[in-house]
């Protein structure tokens, strides 16, 4: 009963409100407030994909998709607990997108722009001291850049993602990135001790995005990133600051084409 009662007090928002690109930290699929009670986190992740590219067919014989795409995240959330094992949370952030260009081509080095996400989690059934729960939640963002595109070579345009993508705009050019993906997890929230328990499970992953080129003579085209639904695993630990009211969180996200990590802090307010 005692690691029970530790497990209840360390969930605060149970989650990273995550408002990023590509995978995003979700927490523990179980709900964490109690009813009536709010949570706020505050936290850091980065995450690393490849995402398929579709648009005007300007491909030059490499696979059309999209490597290294990263992402750094800075965010905070709330929790609130609907009943004893139902959540609704919410966060904003500011997510920075970048990926590098094929041979030739500036890189994407995107600025931090707002990101939010918004998600909800259900605790299904207690084992003991285990619980199962499932959650789902959807995220939204952009970035943006000023790439400088070098004159045309006798190879062409230059390109991102493998050819996918023709730079073929004069000089200074904006790129704008904009996304959103939708993610569903279940499993068990596990305390090992007092003061530490873990989580984690299968999960599904879906993003899509717009890779927007614009410059100044008015030249405009547009293509489409996407990563199909894929099944992935994660798993997180909760750690106790020693008050029922605090802990640090810790999580690591996997599919075939991605992976992401994250760090946070909980506060759970009566």
């Amino acid at each position: 009963m005692v690691r029970k009662r530790m497990l209840l007090s360390v969930m605060v928002v149970g989650m990273f409100c995550s408002a990023s690109f590509a995978l995003a930290p979700m927490g523990s699929p179980m709900a964490g407030p109690q009813q009536g009670q709010y949570g706020v986190g505050i936290g850091y992740a980065q995450s690393d994909m490849t995402l398929e590219v579709s648009g005007p067919d300007w491909n030059h014989g490499g696979e059309m998709v999209i490597n290294d795409l990263q992402n750094n995240l800075y965010f905070i959330c709330l929790g609130y607990g609907v009943s004893n094992d139902w959540e609704l949370y919410g966060g904003i952030g500011m997510a920075g997108a970048e990926f590098p260009g094929d041979t030739g081509a500036p890189d994407f080095e995107g600025d931090n722009g707002f990101a939010f996400g918004i998600g909800t989690k259900r605790t299904l059934v207690e084992d003991g001291d285990t619980k199962w729960g499932i959650l789902g939640q959807y995220t939204r963002g952009k970035s943006e850049d000023s790439v400088r595109v070098p004159s045309i070579g006798e190879s062409g345009y230059p390109t991102w993602g493998n050819g996918a993508v023709d730079l073929d705009v004069s000089g200074k050019a904006e790129a704008k990135l904009e996304w959103y993906e939708v993610q569903v997890a279940i499993g068990p929230t596990v305390p090992l001790s007092e003061d530490v328990c873990i989580y984690g499970g299968p999960f599904l992953h879906f993003a899509e995005a717009d890779l927007e080129l614009k410059d100044a003579e008015g030249y405009r085209c547009e293509h489409e990133l996407e990563q199909k639904l894929e099944l992935g695993a994660y798993i997180g630990t909760l750690i106790s600051l020693g008050d029922p009211n605090a802990s640090l969180m810790a999580e690591f996200l996997y599919t075939g084409n991605g992976w992401a990590w994250g760090v946070g802090a909980m506060f759970k307010c009566p």
